[in-house]
Formats: structure tokens, C-alpha cells, sequence
């Protein structure tokens, strides 16, 4: 029987390193295509990638495209740097809480008045690394930063403003102005970029808005009476003035019609109408033919008086 079996192969070293290699190659084979995979890093438009090593950040931000790591050693965080807002506002369903979010403060008189306000910013994709290292997330960095932030600067600024001022445009524009000032350089050390800040609405107190749309109301009733005041005073200025007008043609018309320039325009309508009403005197005479014709006589005696006179002493001086 132990005649038929036959003996086991043996080994050499040469064979033993065939079989080694042609593991080694397979493995190999297996296990690239892996490591290619697992080394692609791929960055997509509007995010960065910040590379750490056993953990740590190296400095290193992949910018959009295609770049490559050693998997075994080093790892990536993506961080988005697209434009990025952080509301407060008393509307529940506007801002990152839920509820009235908006920003109390105290104006300069001691009125509470509510504040909406908006926080537009970014990550500097050029300080990724610093922004990392400092809030890692957006989220973190809108908690620990923008929010206590906007609420310090609006409160301050806002301190140093009567509440006659804080809602109207010059109040907003200098609650904007002061906000933009002291966030950018906030911003600027913890690698975020500040576009803009939005101060969206100023919610008075009830009673002083009453007060304010009561005075409203009394200033335009006050300057629609001016205004009435005023059409009044131009009418009867028109109206003198036409009356003036009036007074000074009846006075040059009156200058200018003589009894000869009336019996002349008496005379000229005779020739254009059949039927002449004439007012008569109590001598038969039209009355003003014989106002003329008295006036004429009354020129003739005095021009005989006068020629008498004159012959009279003609008379005594030839004696």
C-alpha cells in the first residue's frame, strides 16, 4: 500500500520566490486601483479644501479641480466659500432661530427699540487654513462670532442715538456704518470677509410710534391749511390786481371821452341802424346836442365879452 502513494513536491527556494512574487503582483494589481481612489481628491466650484496631516492642518488649500493625497497619512475638510447671510429678526420664520430674534437696544433716551438685521460674509478662500483652526464650521463661527458681535456694535452705536433719529434713514445709515467698521476688522482676523450689513427694519415702541404718526397727522393737516392759506392769499392778490386793472381802463376811457367824442360815436351809430332811441330833453333837444350847443354859447358869450372888453378899451384909449 504505502508503495502507490506518491511522495509530496519539494520545495526549493527558487520555487518559493516564484510563488512570492506572483502574490506580491496580484496583491499589487488589487490593491492600486483602491489607492487611486482613495488618493482622487476632487474639488467642486465654490468650496476649498483644507489638507491635515495625521490630523493636523499643513497649510496646504486645494483650490476647484482634480489633486491627489497619500490616503495613508493625510486627509482634507471641504469648506464652502460662497456668499453666506445671518439674520436676527422679530419675524419667526426669517432669521437662523425660530421666535423673535431681533436685536434690543437702548436709544440714547432710554426707549427699548427692536432691531432686524443681516450679516452678509464669506470665508477668504486665501485664510482657509486660519479660519479652520479658529470655528472649523460656518455654523460655529456664526454662533461664536457674528452674533455676539453685530449684537455689541448695534447696541452701542445705538446708545449714542435719540430714538428721533434711530429710524429714520441718516439713524439706519449710521447703525450700517458703525456694524461695517468694527465687524471688517473682526472678520478679517478670524480669515471671514464682511460684505455687508443690512439693517432691514427698526421697530419702535407702541406708544412712541403713536406719538410720531399722531404728530405726522398734525404736521400735514398744518401744512394743508398753509397750503389753503396760501391759494386764498394768490386769489385775492388776482383778484385786486384785476380790480386795479379795471379801475385804471375806466379811468383812461373816462380821460379820453369828450362830449365831441361822444356825439361823433352818436353819429357813426345813427348811419348803422334803423331804429335810434334818442334821450330828449326838456327843450326838444337831444341831450347832449344841447349840452354841446350850451357849451358852444357859453364860448360864443364869452368870446363877445371878452372882444366888447377889448373894443371898450380900445375906445378909451383912442380918447
Amino acid at each position: 500500500m504505502s508503495a502507490d502513494i506518491p511522495d509530496p513536491p519539494s520545495v526549493t527556494p527558487r520555487s518559493l520566490t516564484r510563488i512570492v512574487l506572483v502574490a506580491g503582483i496580484a496583491l499589487l494589481l488589487v490593491a492600486a486601483p483602491i489607492a487611486g481612489l482613495l488618493a482622487w481628491e476632487p474639488v467642486e466650484e465654490g468650496n476649498v479644501k483644507v489638507v491635515k496631516k495625521w490630523g493636523a492642518t499643513t497649510g496646504t488649500v486645494f483650490d476647484p479641480g482634480a489633486h491627489f493625497i497619500n490616503p495613508v497619512s493625510q486627509s482634507t475638510v471641504s469648506l464652502s466659500v460662497r456668499p453666506q447671510s445671518y439674520t436676527m429678526s422679530s419675524a419667526s420664520s426669517e432669521g437662523q432661530r425660530q421666535g423673535d430674534d431681533a436685536i434690543t437696544v437702548l436709544t440714547q433716551d432710554g426707549l427699548r427699540t427692536d432691531i432686524d438685521v443681516t450679516v452678509r460674509y464669506r470665508v477668504d478662500a486665501a485664510q482657509a487654513v486660519k479660519f479652520y483652526q479658529n470655528y472649523r464650521t460656518v455654523g460655529a463661527a456664526e454662533e461664536r462670532l457674528i452674533r455676539p458681535s453685530i449684537r455689541s456694535v448695534l447696541r452701542t452705536e445705538a446708545g449714542r442715538l435719540p430714538v428721533t433719529v434711530i429710524y429714520t434713514g441718516e439713524g439706519q445709515t449710521q447703525l450700517k456704518a458703525a456694524a461695517e467698521r468694527e465687524l471688517g476688522a473682526e472678520f478679517a482676523e478670524a480669515g471671514l470677509i464682511l460684505e455687508a450689513v443690512q439693517i432691514r427694519n427698526v421697530e419702535l415702541p407702541n406708544e412712541y410710534a403713536q406719538a410720531v404718526e399722531q404728530k405726522e397727522i398734525t404736521e400735514q393737516r398744518r401744512q394743508q391749511k398753509q397750503d389753503e392759506l396760501a391759494v386764498e392769499e394768490l386769489e385775492a392778490e388776482r383778484k385786486r390786481i384785476e380790480a386795479q386793472g379795471e379801475a385804471d381802463a375806466n379811468r383812461i376811457v373816462s380821460e379820453s371821452l369828450s362830449d365831441e367824442v361822444l356825439a361823433q360815436k352818436y353819429i357813426e351809430k345813427l348811419d348803422e341802424t334803423d331804429t335810434v332811441y334818442i334821450p330828449v330833453g326838456g327843450d326838444g333837444y337831444p341831450q347832449f346836442v344841447r349840452s354841446l350847443d350850451s357849451d358852444e354859447s357859453s364860448s360864443s358869450s364869452s368870446s363877445s365879452s371878452s372882444s366888447s372888453s377889448s373894443d371898450s378899451q380900445n375906445s378909451t384909449s383912442s380918447t
